[in-house]
């Protein structure tokens, strides 16, 4: 018999039990995206460190632009042009103006800038200025972007895509990280085999190492796969203590549930100590939950789905306090489609395919793995709801 504990206290004991990871190592930018930043990272300069405009136009003192309009145009005399890549190596005075590309360097004396399309030239050394310009209109000043000593992301940080263009605009071309955890995965069951085996009576195929292992890339982990262990106390036994030794969290799945050979609990307590058996989630309640040594073990279901979502549920918050940063959790909002009854007594997780702002229940046990592959995400149900009517707006979190 389980003695199970709710989602959210497993989960809570998940993230407990992992140690944030501390070894760190030095990557390029293109190499960054997903990885963790190991400690703050400021900025060495200004940026950008000279002012600049942000039009093509005319560089201006605006204070000789007051006033201007189509019916009455201020006259300015042309100075030498600012070339696009070289300083504006000359002072600007009242009465005057310098055609200046989008990102040239603003002149020293200048404070503002025209757009070419409020300005003509006359063809005799003069610009008319048919609109005013307010002070530092079109101008981005020195350090407007990111200012020299400021941090420009926390320890902590998951990087992305975007984060590597503000670390080449500060002239960052290396930042250090936390290493991505390691985590040992392999699955239990005499009738399991591999995925190059050929279909046959009896056996089924390794479905959840390579589930879990495409979920654990996705997550920011390295998984380390460790095989097929057969039904045997001794075989998971040996499988387990070797993962725990060279991983920072272990994984392994079938044997979870209650029936006599299912002996994942029973090597756990032998080897470490089991601290939850049970999780009161439907599909996922045969999950255990301990340690060996400072290591999380965690056994998943057998099935699929199940195994699936014991890892989004109760697995992900350990990874998050193993990787150093939360793992970026993708969630759209839609309208159930049909009333779904859930009077289970436990949280319940439901696949979900999106068609525009509608979320359509996907119907299925949790042994078939083509309810996962149909789905765009899921719906979690609290266990104290009894379901769902058609209509309701509902959190899908996307796969």
């Amino acid at each position: 018999m389980l003695n199970v504990i709710t989602v959210e206290e497993a989960a809570s004991l998940a993230a407990s039990l992992a140690r944030p990871v501390a070894q760190t190592e030095i990557l390029s930018l293109p190499e960054l995206p997903g990885r963790v930043a190991a400690a703050d990272i400021t900025a060495k300069e200004d940026v950008p460190v000279f002012a600049r405009s942000t039009m093509d136009g005319y560089a201006v003192f605006a204070a000789n632009t007051f006033g201007a309009g189509e019916s009455s145009p201020v006259d300015l005399t042309l100075t030498d042009p600012v070339q696009m890549g070289k300083p504006a190596a000359f002072t600007l005075y009242s009465g005057e103006a310098a055609r200046i590309p989008t990102g040239g360097d603003l002149p020293h004396g200048a404070n503002a800038v025209v757009p070419m399309e409020y300005a003509e030239e006359d063809g005799f050394g003069s610009v008319l200025i048919y609109k005013g310009a307010a002070p530092r209109e079109y101008v981005v000043r020195r350090g407007d972007d990111i200012a020299e000593n400021a941090v420009l992301f926390r320890k902590g940080t998951r990087f992305t895509s975007v984060s590597v263009g503000a670390l080449a605009a500060a002239g960052i071309e290396t930042c250090a990280v936390l290493r991505r955890p390691r985590v040992g995965l392999f699955s239990t069951g005499v009738e399991v085999d591999p995925v190059s085996a050929p279909a046959a009576p009896g056996r089924v195929r390794d479905v959840n190492s390579h589930l879990i292992s495409a979920m654990l890339y996705r997550y920011g982990c390295d998984p380390v796969f460790y095989g097929i262990a057969p039904d045997a106390e001794e075989a998971i036994a040996e499988t387990l203590e070797r993962a725990a030794g060279e991983n920072d969290l272990v994984l392994l799945s079938g044997g979870s549930s209650a029936g006599e050979q299912d002996l994942t609990a029973r090597v756990l307590s032998r080897l470490g100590q089991v601290l939850a058996h049970g999780v009161a989630m439907k599909p996922g309640k045969p999950t255990v939950i301990g340690r060996v040594g400072d290591v999380p073990v965690f056994g998943l279901p057998g099935h699929p789905a199940a195994c699936c979502f014991v890892t989004v549920a109760v697995v992900r918050p350990a990874l998050e306090t193993l990787c150093g940063a939360p793992l970026p959790l993708r969630l759209i909002s839609a309208r159930l489609s049909e009333n779904f009854s859930s009077n289970h007594g436990r949280t319940e997780f439901l696949c979900v395919k999106l068609e525009g702002d509608t979320a359509i229940p996907i119907y299925g046990k949790s042994g078939v793995v083509s309810q996962l592959s149909r789905a765009d995400g899921y719906i979690r149900i609290d266990r104290d709801r009894e379901g769902l009517e058609a209509g309701a707006e509902v959190a899908v979190r996307l796969f």
